[in-house]
């Protein structure tokens, strides 16, 4: 890797970047690239802070791609391509792995007028809030309603709620709801969350969505909720009643016994409730931004009977290791090597 040119890299720079686009929407295998994005502020100060300004930039627009109607997300962006090039301000070559990548660099063109331009649009119209690698964050809606964030997740919602629009909000990742219940008639009475296929309708509700690797979890703890998914199918979920969507198919429908535990990452920063290693794996490398090998495929079959909670990484990965058979080497700060302890 020619690490010169990163010396003075410019915003537009990490835009054009296919490897640094790769690592922050969390696709990089390679343990070596990782820990050089990783460690990038630190080993180049002065490009540190165009380098955070385009990880949180592009974070936070990938919640565009969580519009259920690609016909309106391509005329938004139409609308604000056009709204830059009235401005005599042009957008540079849009080499991009996506479209959430392509609304980032049309919101981030090079001139500063055209990016007032966008930045505008989406302030006074769409809300995107952000988490990263193990951060957690409340957000409070425009009706009240609270959202509690995991890691690295995302929600986008309108600003403005009016009486004749349901109250609409996208997520991608995790995210506790406690949906706050209007007393009136009409489509301002709906709250729908979207996610990954599925739309899921509630009242007055607290419940729990995951959505990760194209799958979506959802476990219902108070109220009624009804999910639409496969365009024309939907369930009606109680309390208690858990499902999980993929393939444009719901692939798992139970009852939980103690469905409040399903929200208790809210509390406790790592949980789990009989789960196995690899169900683990995929939580360090989701919310903590580690990249996991493990010798043996067989080995992510493994699992821990019963309840963990821990406060950290380095408590979750003593209970592995005292649990299971098995040894954690770390080569990296963010670097795990899994193999049989026999």
């Amino acid at each position: 890797m020619n690490n010169d040119k990163y010396l003075a890299y410019s915003l537009q720079d990490f835009l054009d970047d296919d490897a640094f686009i790769k690592w922050v929407s969390g696709k990089e295998q390679d343990p070596a690239a990782a820990q050089f994005w990783s460690e990038f502020p630190v080993q180049y100060p002065a490009a540190a802070a165009n380098f955070e300004f385009a990880v949180n930039v592009i974070r936070s627009y990938r919640s565009q791609e969580f519009w259920d109607n690609k016909d309106s997300k391509a005329r938004v962006l139409e609308r604000i391509t056009a709204t830059i090039e009235s401005q005599g301000a042009r957008p540079t070559r849009l080499r991009w792995l996506n479209n959430w990548v392509r609304a980032a660099a049309v919101a981030l063109v090079v001139t500063a007028g055209g990016y007032m331009i966008v930045n505008h649009y989406f302030r006074n119209h769409m809300e995107q809030i952000a988490t990263g690698y193990g951060e957690m964050r409340t957000v409070t809606l425009p009706d009240h309603s609270t959202v509690t964030l995991n890691a690295s997740s995302a929600i986008s919602f309108n600003e403005a709620w009016s009486d004749t629009k349901p109250r609409e909000v996208w997520i991608d990742g995790e995210a506790y709801f406690d949906v706050k219940h209007i007393n009136r008639t009409g489509p301002g009475q709906q709250f729908i969350v979207h996610s990954n296929g599925i739309s899921i309708e509630v009242l007055g509700t607290s419940f729990n969505v995951r959505s990760r690797h194209g799958k979506t979890k959802v476990g219902l703890i108070t109220g009624k909720i009804k999910v639409d998914y496969n365009k024309d199918r939907s369930l009606v979920m109680l309390p208690g009643d858990y499902v999980e969507y993929a393939d444009n198919n719901l692939i798992v429908t139970r009852k939980l016994d103690k469905p409040e535990k399903i929200k208790r990452w809210t509390e406790i920063q790592l949980t789990f409730t009989d789960a196995t290693l690899g169900e683990i794996i995929e939580t360090l490398q989701d919310n903590y931004g580690y990249t996991v090998k493990v010798a043996d495929a067989s080995l992510r079959k493994l699992k821990i009977e019963g309840d963990i909670n821990v406060t950290n990484v380095d408590e979750l990965l003593t209970v592995i290791t005292t649990t299971l058979n098995v040894t954690i080497d770390q080569p990296s700060k963010k670097e795990l090597v899994i193999t049989s302890g026999k």
